[in-house]
């Protein structure tokens, strides 16, 4: 959303807006008043209201209430909760009881018995990243000492008085409304710290028809529960967060037994009873044991270990799971090292940072210590004989899981602090396919999920803490909830369901609520023997419960058991499937020097415009030596087959073939202009220029001139002139995503004009005029673009973080444009990397002004000295909240909106 339309909003919704997102710890929520009603006496019930609009897609909402006195709570008409006393605020979680994109109201009645009765209210609405609002009390709200009929009703709230603020909270000793104390929604574990008794499920929003029960809380003694898995005997054996494990046995009415039968392993967050044995992914021990039971006695007297692996233990080795190969397949974190053992026969391979510009804060960000390929899926033999990587470039994968057709899934998590800065990454479900790399890379070297060398998400959750993973495979749910993708966010305490549709050669997908409760921190769930959901909550030294969610009604049969064909929409999408199926069959076999080997299937699929079907092609190509296809590839006619053939090449090319490669490159004209080019320019000029590269086109084009410089040498002043050549008429353009890999490349190359030609893009959205011209011949004729230029906080940080490398080029017009893009892209919502990294650009450039540049910017350059220090600068900005935005304060902005002025897309 826009700026000024989120204030606007914001003003119509009578919420505080707070430069925040949900994630960000920088700035806290607003602060509301304690509220009363003009005239009322000691011990007489006063009456409170507020209608409020709700946005359409709402991640989660919190209500905090605390009051001088006792009374109700009311949503919508339906009481909800009652609240007694203003030392300690009551929380409630509304996140399925609020009615998304129409108005809602609450209403509170208050009784003091010793003073005048007073409300406090702050009501999160939470709809992920940076469209986070605030609902406060204060002075605009209705009050009254007399009840109206109607004061429960939907409708026009009743025409009350306006209630009379006694002052902030935070104006008196003991605010009940600090963040350390009233936690909002993102923190809404931390109410399980020593909470003593696992979360009642009567609290809990669920579908309609399911039913939620605590089996069991955990004691004190028994530790934070981290995993479970039921073993052959239908038995439940947790990990306790800490040492070892429990086994509980089950019978009607509950758990019968509880007993260790571990108390060495630590912090197995990984359990899977399979092969006669129960496999245990310890991550604090830093190993994957088997465990078996070789005299039947029931208690586990062999413990081998299979797979030892070095590095950190907070993004470290997750869950695994039984594939349809009977082969373990393991998830592991960012932190964990590759294991010694891994085989070379694994899919991936050739991974690299691939990014032209280096992280230049690695050390000092987040995971500043993470070695590629990252977090990683691994694939060993059930005896720990053979070891193979199978995907990576993935942050923290906690959880894997296959559907009823083989495919694997898993649920990736973002960087939270990341959140406004162009890296940024949300969480998302992700299609784990044989040889990929998902992008992730240490701080700003993030691939963007659209490079044409990574895959896309099946759906993008958004803000979320993801654990466990789970398909409702053998579930007694209806059928649409047996084949559901179950994902559970420990944060935001929530389970929800995935449900998708094959596309081409894989899936899209869209995401509901299943479970949702505050607190309620999943850490791991499955679908029991008995066809109900179990789930765990727990982590962090929090207090543990065990759950299970069942449905009473009439379900249909085990949708697990019937054909294992898809569904396919299209006889297009069944072919793509049985495409990638041969294609990854051929991939995973070793190379072969046998040219008769490489089937035309493999350069077929190569014209594909697909990212998966791609993807098999390339990876199937990769599988054998560059020498047996690469003379195919360069003189490939067909545009697509030639550039998804040359992405391939150079990630497995020789140094050597680099100029035969960069020649080729740059005999493709690289022109953005394509809708123009049929009604300005002649036939003949056409056919000299020759054909255009489409927006998709040119992005593999500029990350095969990635791959070239960064896997097979820097380029020579020669090349480096002729690259510049192709590229510098081009930049800048509309097409976003070319101009953040242009502008990547163009300081790379050193380009004197990439300053000038980078200001209408930091100056927001605006005309600009260009020649298009053959390469070598005199400007013709010019093109004029629509409103290129961006108010995005993604861009504002993006192109003063390349320029800062320019050296040549600087005018004081341009220097001032970088400051000011700086300034407004400190104004936007954003995770505390997000202030740190404009913080750190902001100072790298003022080193690079000369004494009398400084003078000429004046302000323009900042407000630190010239002196400034690391020490000189935060590590974080301090609390940013804005104001109480009234209707009355945008009342002169509102009367000009609508003239003159565009709403698409906005």
């Amino acid at each position: 959303m826009k700026p000024v339309l989120r204030l606007l909003l914001a003003a119509l919704l009578g919420c505080a807006i707070v430069t925040d997102s949900p994630a960000q710890v920088v700035n806290r929520p607003p602060v509301p008043n304690w509220i009363s009603v003009a005239g009322a006496l000691t011990n007489q019930p006063v009456f409170f209201r507020r209608d409020f609009l709700v946005p359409p897609r709402l991640l989660k909402s919190v209500l905090l209430v605390a009051a001088e006195g006792q009374g109700e709570i009311y949503l919508n008409g339906q009481r909800i909760g009652e609240v007694i006393g203003a030392a300690k605020v009551i929380g409630l979680d509304l996140s399925g009881r609020l009615k998304p994109g129409v108005t809602n109201h609450l209403a509170f009645s208050v009784l003091n018995p010793t003073n005048t009765a007073a409300l406090g209210v702050l009501l999160e609405l939470n709809a992920d990243l940076d469209q986070q609002n605030w609902l406060t009390s204060d002075a605009t709200w209705r009050a009254s000492a007399l009840a109206d009929p109607q004061w429960l009703t939907l409708g026009p709230p009743p025409q009350w008085p306006v209630a009379v603020s006694r002052g902030r909270a935070d104006q008196r000793a003991g605010n009940p409304f600090d963040p350390a104390k009233a936690f909002d929604a993102y923190n809404s574990w931390k109410l399980a710290a020593g909470a003593g008794q696992a979360t009642d499920p009567a609290t809990f929003t669920l579908l309609p028809g399911f039913k939620a029960e605590l089996v069991r809380s955990a004691l004190p003694e028994e530790g934070s529960w981290i995993a479970l898995a039921f073993d052959p005997q239908g038995r439940l054996t947790l990990a306790r967060e800490k040492k070892g494990l429990l086994r509980l046995s089950l019978d009607s009415v509950g758990v019968s037994k509880v007993e260790v039968i571990n108390d060495t392993l630590l912090e197995c967050r990984g359990l899977l009873y399979a092969h006669g044995a129960l496999y245990a992914n310890a991550n604090n021990s830093k190993t994957l044991v088997r465990l078996r039971d070789t005299k039947g006695t029931g208690q586990f007297d062999e413990t081998t270990e299979l797979l030892k692996t070095e590095g950190g233990v907070g993004h470290g080795r997750n869950h695994l799971k039984l594939g349809p190969d009977g082969w373990l397949w393991i998830a592991h974190g960012n932190n964990v090292h590759l294991p010694k053992n891994l085989s070379t026969n694994s899919p991936l391979r050739n991974f690299a940072h691939d990014r032209l510009i280096p992280c230049p804060w690695a050390a000092g960000m987040f995971d500043g210590d993470v070695l590629l390929p990252a977090g990683h899926i691994l694939r060993m033999k059930p005896d720990g004989s053979e070891v193979q990587l199978w995907a990576g470039g993935l942050r923290n994968p906690l959880d894997i899981a296959f559907n009823e057709h083989g495919d694997l899934f898993t649920f990736d998590a973002d960087m939270e602090w990341d959140v406004g800065c162009p890296w940024y990454v949300p969480n998302r479900v992700l299609h784990i396919v044989p040889g990929a790399d998902y992008g992730w890379r240490r701080g700003t070297g993030r691939w963007p999920a659209w490079y044409p060398d990574t895959l896309p998400s099946v759906v993008d959750i958004g803000l979320a803490s993801p654990t466990a993973v789970t398909f409702g495979h053998g579930a007694k749910f209806p059928a649409k909830y047996q084949k559901a993708f179950y994902i559970c966010d420990w944060a935001y305490g929530r389970i929800l369901a995935v449900h998708m549709t094959p596309q081409g050669a894989s899936y899209t997908g869209t995401s509901e609520l299943f479970v949702g409760g505050r607190p309620l921190n999943v850490t791991d769930a499955c679908i029991g023997p008995d066809g109900a959901m179990w789930f765990t909550t727990g982590g962090r030294g929090t207090q543990s419960g065990l759950y299970r969610v069942s449905y009473p009604g009439p379900v249909t049969p085990d949708y697990s058991r019937r054909s294992g064909r898809r569904s396919w929409a299209s006889m297009e999408d069944m072919q793509f499937e049985s495409a990638v199926k041969d294609l990854y069959a051929i991939g995973i076999k070793p190379s072969t020097n046998d040219l008769t080997r490489v089937p035309e299937l493999v350069f077929q699929a190569q014209a594909t415009q697909g990212s998966h079907l791609r993807h098999a092609a390339s990876f199937a190509l990769r599988s054998f030596a560059p020498s047996l296809w690469q003379d195919r590839v360069l003189s490939e006619t067909n545009r697509w087959a030639f550039l998804n053939g040359m992405l391939s090449l150079a990630q497995v090319a020789s140094p050597d073939l680099k100029e035969r490669l960069l020649k080729r490159l740059l005999t493709l004209p690289f022109d953005i202009r394509s809708e123009e080019m049929p009604r300005l320019m002649s036939l003949a000029d056409m056919e000299r220029r020759g054909a255009h590269l489409s927006e998709a086109q040119q992005i593999i084009a500029l990350r095969i001139l990635t791959l070239i410089f960064t896997r097979l040498g820097s380029p020579s002043e020669v090349e480096r002139q002729a690259c510049l050549q192709w590229l510098e008429s081009s930049y800048p353009n509309d097409k976003p995503r070319v101009n953040q890999l242009m502008v990547e490349a163009l300081l790379y190359l050193r380009s004197p004009l990439v300053v000038a030609k980078s200001l209408v893009w930091l100056r927001g959205p605006t005309k600009i005029e260009q020649p298009l011209t053959p390469l070598g011949q005199p400007p013709q004729i010019n093109i004029i673009f629509e409103q290129v230029g961006s108010t995005a906080s993604e861009d504002l940080l993006l192109y003063p973080f390349y320029l800062r490398y320019a050296r040549d080029g600087w005018t004081p017009d341009a220097r001032r444009a970088v400051f000011d893009a700086l300034d407004r892209a400190e104004r936007l919502p954003g995770g505390r990397t997000y202030f740190t990294s404009i913080a750190n650009v902001r100072k790298e450039l003022l080193a690079s002004l000369t004494p009398e540049e400084r003078t000429a910017l004046g302000r323009s350059a900042g407000s630190l000295p010239a002196a400034a220090t690391k020490a000189d600068l935060p590590a974080v900005p301090p609390p940013r909240f804005v104001k109480d935005w009234k209707l009355a304060d945008l009342e002169p902005r509102l009367a000009e909106v609508g003239k003159g002025r565009s709403y698409e897309g906005a």
